[in-house]
């Protein structure tokens, strides 16, 4: 089971932008953003710098601005975009404080990171007031209500049920004023920011498993768990209990067991009216 929508290790979805993305996913927002060659794409949130490459290559011309809080990643996308003479400026920054004027973007495009802010409508608003009139948005965010997991297991059911409500809470007590539907409220932020909204999509996302999963499943599982909650070492144990019973009865039914997940990200896109003499 990949790590990427596995409920068993995290409440919010990991890695959308650096192990999800294909050339389909760069052809899918090329042509919703829409950008000539000449313009520029901010991109907040870049990771590790694939998706900006891509996107920067797909338009020649076009100036890609990325911008990710961890000086890693952005030095790792300077790096990237070198090695292939693509036209990428990364910058460290975050959405309190960016380091990009604001109307000075002609697209611009966050995937998977409002999900995890304390305020994701301030930071929403933040978004849109980087585009120009004409400008557009593209913000792709999960609905964490739709995350779907069975388990021919009664361990591994109870498992899921127990790490949904355990990493759940910690996840609201960070961020208590985030909606767990987060993906769908962002068309309603956008708009009162000054944008009108042309598109909401529904991108769903599943995994499955036939057949007992290897050890280094369960021992990556159990490494995520515990890095999860280096502060909570009450309900780790609890948690790492339940996957402990969950491996074992998996184990026991061999080749009959049977794990699948499903997640669901919501896509907006919303564009800054033209201006009216």
């Amino acid at each position: 089971m990949s790590r990427d929508i596995d409920a068993l290790t995290s409440y919010t979805l990991k890695h959308l932008r650096d192990r999800w993305w294909t050339t389909r996913w760069t052809q899918w927002v090329s042509s919703h953003l829409r950008c000539d060659p000449g313009e520029r794409l901010v991109h907040v949130g870049c990771g590790n710098g694939e998706i900006d490459v891509a996107l920067a290559l797909a338009t020649p011309g076009l100036q890609v601005v990325s911008l990710d809080v961890v000086g890693d990643r952005a030095r790792h996308t300077r790096e990237l975009a070198t090695d292939v003479d693509a036209r990428v400026m990364a910058v460290v920054g975050d959405l309190r404080s960016l380091p990009i004027r604001a109307g000075s973007a002609d697209a611009v495009l966050c995937i998977g990171v409002l999900q995890h802010l304390a305020d994701p409508a301030a930071a929403a608003a933040t978004l849109g007031a980087l585009v120009r009139p004409g400008g557009r948005v593209l913000v792709v965010e999960p609905d964490h209500e739709a995350r779907y997991w069975f388990s021919a297991s009664a361990a591994g059911q109870q498992a899921f049920a127990l790490a949904r409500e355990t990493l759940g809470r910690a996840h609201r007590a960070a961020a208590p004023d985030a909606p767990a539907r987060l993906g769908v409220h962002v068309v309603s932020w956008l708009r009162e920011a000054g944008l009108e909204p042309l598109a909401v999509e529904a991108l769903p996302v599943s995994e499955s498993r036939l057949g007992a999963p290897p050890p280094g499943v369960w021992e990556a599982r159990a490494t995520r768990l515990t890095a999860a909650m280096p502060d909570q070492p009450a309900d780790r144990d609890h948690l790492l209990h339940a996957l402990n019973a969950y491996r074992a009865d998996a184990d026991a039914q061999g080749a009959g067991f049977v794990e699948v997940q499903h997640a669901l990200l919501i896509a907006t896109l919303a564009q800054r009216p033209q201006m009216r003499w």
